[in-house]
């Protein structure tokens, strides 16, 4: 399917403009993710002490909240770049993940994790696909319609 460039005034005539649809369940479930994420944190703190925070072994983890923050605050905002930010730190939480298991191993308790890490992973194509793909995504912060939509879009095509 071919996308068109429209102004972002065309693109608040449409009817997919906005943070809505689809975009809602996705925002929620990494809402959930950092929220799990954060309560790891405090798991971890809860059976080490508060020295844990420090641990290099947690770093990964606060590599992951940071990195959760673009999408969470661009997202509502509209912010043109979300789609492309987005993606590339959460591609970049999953290879700081990789690089961590290769360079420290696998945690002790390394199967409760698998499961859920397995789910982030088939989560994040999805998230990929999704933010290049989505149609409320290209015309909100992309500013792009479909091929045969911007014609609709703008009053004045009728008039010229």
């Amino acid at each position: 399917m071919a996308w068109v460039p429209v102004s972002e005034d065309d693109a608040r005539l449409h009817p997919c403009y906005g943070f809505g649809g689809w975009l809602w369940l996705v925002y929620a479930v990494e809402v959930a993710g950092f929220a799990m994420t954060l309560d790891s944190v405090v798991r971890i703190v809860r059976l080490s002490g508060a020295g844990a925070l420090a641990s290099p072994s947690l770093a990964v983890i606060w590599l992951h909240l940071a990195l959760a923050l673009p999408f969470l605050v661009m997202a509502p905002a509209r912010a043109r770049a979300m789609p492309a930010v987005s993606i590339a730190c959460y591609w970049t939480g999953v290879l700081a993940s990789l690089c961590s298991f290769v360079l420290y191993g696998l945690p002790p308790m390394a199967v409760p994790i698998l499961a859920p890490m397995l789910f982030w992973w088939a989560w994040g194509v999805f998230f990929t696909v999704y933010l290049l793909r989505a149609r409320r995504v290209n015309v909100t912060y992309r500013h792009r319609v479909r091929e045969g939509e911007a014609a609709a879009l703008s009053p004045a095509a009728g008039t010229a």
